[in-house]
C-alpha cells in the first residue's frame, strides 16, 4: 500500500472531524436535534479504498481524535470506530460498486456504530442508554449520513482514483 493513500485518508478524517465539530457541533447546526456522524461516514466510505489493517487503524485514530476533542470518556469513540471500521472493511466489496448499497451501508453501519457507542457508554457509567431521546440519537445521525453518503462516497472515489503517471499522455 502506498503511503499517499494513508495520507489522503488521514486528511479526509481530519477534514470530517473539523466539519463535525465546527459546523455540526453543539450549539450549531443540528437538524431535528441530532447532527450527522460525519467522521463515522468517512470511515465507512474509506473502506473500499484502503487495506483492512490500515482501515481498522484509521478507525481507531479517528475515534481517538474525536475522544480528545470531546468531553466524554476517553476511548469510547476509539472502540466504536474501530468496530465500525472492521465491519465496514469486511463488507466493503459488497457495497463499493453500487451507490444504493453504499447509502444503505452508510445508514446501517452508522446506526450500528451509534448503538455500540450507547452500549459502551452505558457500560462505562455515562448512562447513555437511559437518556430520554436515545432512539432519536441513534437513528437521526444514521439518516443524515444516508443523505450525505452520495457526495462523501463520490469525493473519496475521486480522491482515490488511480492517476495515469506515464510520460506519453
Amino acid at each position: 500500500m502506498r503511503r499517499s493513500r494513508i495520507v489522503v485518508a488521514l486528511i479526509a478524517v481530519v477534514i470530517a472531524l473539523v466539519i463535525q465539530t465546527t459546523v455540526f457541533g453543539s450549539g450549531n447546526i443540528q437538524p431535528l436535534g441530532a447532527p450527522p456522524a460525519l467522521v463515522t461516514l468517512v470511515v465507512i466510505a474509506l473502506a473500499p479504498h484502503i487495506e483492512a489493517e490500515y482501515h481498522v487503524l484509521l478507525g481507531f485514530t479517528a475515534g481517538i481524535l474525536i475522544d480528545l476533542i470531546g468531553s466524554g470518556t476517553l476511548g469510547l469513540w476509539a472502540m466504536t470506530l474501530t468496530v465500525v471500521a472492521f465491519v465496514s472493511s469486511r463488507l466493503a466489496r459488497r457495497y463499493s460498486d453500487s451507490i444504493i448499497l453504499s447509502i444503505v451501508a452508510a445508514f446501517v453501519l452508522t446506526a450500528f456504530g451509534q448503538v455500540v457507542y450507547v452500549l459502551l457508554g452505558t457500560l462505562f457509567g455515562q448512562g447513555t442508554l437511559g437518556e430520554p431521546n436515545v432512539v432519536a440519537k441513534i437513528l437521526l445521525p444514521a439518516v443524515w449520513n444516508a443523505i450525505l453518503a452520495y457526495p462523501v462516497f463520490w469525493l473519496l472515489r475521486v480522491a482515490f482514483r488511480p492517476r495515469d503517471r506515464s510520460w506519453a499522455t
